[in-house]
């Protein structure tokens, strides 16, 4: 059964409110750098760009609004994560923690 608008709504706010009070402390001590790292990895594990995953669960001119203020902030929430081109190292740093090697 599909979910009513309201309802999905409701629950992507209740959603919504709990990621934000367990990850919001941990993002502002993010050096920019890790927030890249962060950004391509949420890309590569979801197959969507932050930019992407807010604009389906919130709407296009809230995507933008967190689009603009990440530039602002030397960001870009479109990132997308490349495992052969300049993500490899990132990748392969992923595969050896995935193996339990790091």
């Amino acid at each position: 059964e599909e979910m009513k608008r309201k309802d999905r709504r409701v629950y992507t706010a209740e959603v919504e409110e709990a990621l934000k009070e367990e990850i919001t402390p941990m993002l502002w001590k993010m050096t920019r750098y890790e927030g890249v790292i962060l950004l391509k990895l949420i890309d590569r594990e979801t197959k969507y760009t932050a930019f992407n995953i807010i604009k389906l669960y919130r709407s296009g001119f809230v995507a933008g609004f967190y689009q603009t203020m990440a530039r602002l902030f030397g960001n870009n929430l479109k990132l997308e994560y490349d495992p052969k081109g300049e993500d490899a190292m990132l990748e392969q740093i992923v595969r050896y923690y995935d193996a339990g090697l790091l």
